[in-house]
């Protein structure tokens, strides 16, 4: 559950967060050299941007590495420094999410996750990510698709982050909720996917600029295609449907597209280019975290385990443990129950005020039990006449509101495991402090054996079980995925 003690409540995934716009303004486009028309002004445009960096820190928290924070930010103002608009007071943050995503806001604050990161390979690479969401700013594409909004949805704007540089394929978007018929209608995804292409442009030529080789942008659209073929093959071998969103509704390119669309922008360069720099982007990332962290709860098997709030909890066999933002979730493999776990603030011990804030029930009734010596309090009753049942558990100062959900057809088929999952909530032991600790990037020389990622993946199976399918996950990571081949010798990312 990504959260901690002092920030129990956080905002939804799609960060729903106001933009204040100013009066319209009229000025030149640093990119085009074409007049835009009706956008909020330069000023305005850094003044919102702030507002809305702020709120992104609270959603995702840097990630707490000084070097690595120095680092990414090193690369990214020399980047600054050779775009269209290097007067602006540029922002870089790593942040602290397995997410595989950047964005960007306007008014220059540019985000990378450290998930994104442990995919990438070089320097170069990370420049050409950053390049991509500097370009999101350079052309005031967030300026634009707030004017934008505003005409299709004819309401005031939820919330834009434009930029997110994987699109619907590969990952978690960060993107943007916004309002009306028309955004929902695909009035704005046109642009939205020209917007992207407009991105890719701008950053090979802010690569080029600082000497980097803008083919190498193709390998950061390549680690995202292996991405989505990765999910596809894991959903098959797991009796999952894949991935089937209809192209004509993603607000970006498809991977296909992309790397089409990249290989003609980088042909249109040549010249002698530094050397890409993956030896000092393995040591940058060596010893990050990678996958859950210990703020937020790790996930080991069907075992959740939150060392800074204290407590762990089991799913049933099948069931699968969601770790997002405000809530955990324990769901069924057929998706028909769950059981949802979400603090409640400002309760502070008192039960009654923690379901009435969370579940907002019409009426019900109460019970006081004791689950594995901890207060609780058992609730049933009604919301708009559908049953509500949860129960509230008081540990460290905190209390958790567990909700027991079903869908009206599989009503009663689930109480079983929706009691043994509640059951299972208890106080973390020093025994189990082991299981609660996260998982890091390792570089190694890979073996000099015929079967070098066999051999890794034998030692990451041992102390990393979940990842079923080790030998896959370290080809993903090295960007070997799926019969890419390592040299005997070479640097090499692995999980301890």
């Amino acid at each position: 559950m990504r959260f901690t003690r002092n920030r129990l409540a956080r905002l939804s995934l799609g960060l729903a967060l106001g933009i204040a716009i100013g009066g319209c303004a009229t000025s030149v486009n640093p990119v085009s050299g074409r007049v835009d028309r009706g956008l909020m002004s330069e000023q305005e445009e850094i003044v919102s941007g702030h507002n809305i960096h702020q709120q992104v820190l609270k959603e995702y928290p840097p990630y707490k590495n000084a070097a690595l924070q120095a680092y990414v930010n090193g690369v990214g103002q020399k980047l600054a420094a050779q775009s269209h608009r290097n007067n602006l007071p540029w922002t870089f943050t790593v942040v602290d999410s397995p997410d595989i995503n950047a964005f960007a806001v306007q008014g220059g604050y540019i985000y990378m996750t450290r998930g994104l990161m442990a995919y990438l390979d070089s320097e170069a690479e990370l420049a050409g990510v950053l390049g991509h969401e500097i370009g999101h700013v350079t052309a005031r594409h967030g300026a634009r698709a707030a004017r934008d909004q505003q005409i299709a949805a004819g309401t005031q704007l939820l919330g834009t982050l434009l930029g997110a540089y994987l699109g619907g394929e590969a990952g978690a978007n960060v993107g943007s909720q916004v309002t009306g018929g028309y955004a929902q209608a695909g009035f704005l995804l046109p642009r939205s996917r020209e917007h992207e292409l407009q991105a890719d442009e701008l950053g090979a030529e802010y690569m080029q600029r600082v000497g980097f080789d803008p083919d190498l942008m193709e390998k950061v659209i390549s680690v995202l295609k292996a991405q989505e073929v990765f999910a596809n093959d894991e959903a098959q071998r797991s009796g999952r449907p894949a991935g089937n969103t209809p192209s004509w509704l993603r607000t970006h390119p498809s991977n296909d597209q992309r790397l089409a669309e990249m290989r003609r922008i980088a042909n249109q360069y040549s010249g002698k280019y530094q050397d890409a720099g993956r030896a000092r982007y393995l040591q940058a990332i060596g010893g990050m975290t990678f996958g859950d962290s210990r703020e937020h709860g790790v996930i080991r098997g069907q075992d959740f385990y939150h060392e800074p709030l204290g407590f762990t909890l089991r799913a049933p066999t099948k069931w699968s443990i969601q770790n997002a933002p405000s809530e955990l979730s324990i769901v069924a493999d057929n998706m028909q129950a769950a059981v949802s776990l979400r603090p409640s603030p400002n309760s502070k011990g008192d039960h009654a005020t923690a379901i009435r804030s969370l579940l907002q029930p019409d009426q019900g009734r109460t019970e006081a039990a004791t689950i594995n010596g901890l207060r609780a309090t058992n609730f049933l009753g009604t919301k708009q006449g559908a049953p509500v049942e949860a129960t509230v558990i008081s540990l460290g100062g905190a209390d958790y509101v567990l909700q027991k959900l079903q869908k009206p057809a599989a009503r009663g088929t689930y109480d079983r495991e929706l009691r043994e999952i509640i059951a299972s909530f208890r106080a973390l032991t020093p025994a189990d402090a082991g299981n609660a600790k996260p998982y890091n990037i390792r570089i190694v020389a890979a073996p000099r054996t015929s079967a070098p990622f066999i051999d890794l993946a034998r030692e990451v199976s041992r102390i990393a079980p979940q990842y079923r399918n080790a030998e896959a996950q370290l080809r993903l990571l090295n960007q070997a995925y799926p019969q890419g081949n390592i040299s005997a010798g070479q640097l090499v990312k692995t999980i301890h």
